[in-house]
């Protein structure tokens, strides 16, 4: 009887929670307006991303002509270690008309961008500004990727060295 009870509360609620339920694809809008903001002193903003080696990787909102090296820069800069010959810039789809990089054109183009060169030469010509929806990725160098990982091989290795003398001094 509470089984029964329980089963009717369940298909009550389910039948009544519309929002429960899954959000259809087709209704999201893909509208370009619908990604710009109005910020302070009537200043126009956009959403965009940016992940990896910076100091606050997260979302932020910037200025609509804002380049890569200011969305670094907001994002705390390069951390040690960082790949800046080789940062990322996935588009929106649909963006610019441009083709994407997946299979047979889909997906989201990606712009790659270096920025050390940047950094040696001031030429800012090959910066690009930034759109609304733009992920940025900046990786890691495989030095870096190379000396974190002897920092966890020598833990590791330590702790297999105190095991073994444990056992040494146990066996005594």
């Amino acid at each position: 009887m509470k089984v029964m009870r329980f089963l009717a509360l369940v298909f009550l609620m389910l039948s009544l929670a519309p929002s429960v339920r899954g959000q259809d694809n087709n209704t999201v809008s893909k509208s370009g307006a619908a990604q710009y903001y109005l910020g302070a002193k009537d200043e126009i903003l956009m959403k965009v991303n940016v992940w990896g080696f910076v100091e606050s990787p997260g979302q932020y909102l910037v200025p609509r002509q804002t380049d890569l090296i200011s969305l670094i820069s907001f994002a705390g800069g390069p951390r040690d270690g960082a790949k800046l010959k080789e940062v990322r810039i996935i588009r929106g789809e649909g963006t610019n008309g441009t083709k994407g990089h997946g299979k047979n054109g889909t997906g989201a183009p990606i712009i790659t961008v270096d920025v050390k060169e940047f950094l040696e030469s001031g030429n800012a010509g090959k910066i690009p500004a930034l759109e609304a929806g733009d992920t940025v990725l900046v990786g890691q160098t495989f030095g870096n990727k190379f000396s974190r990982f002897l920092g966890v091989t020598s833990i590791v290795g330590l702790m297999a060295a105190s095991a073994t003398l444990i056992i040494a001094v146990n066996q005594l």
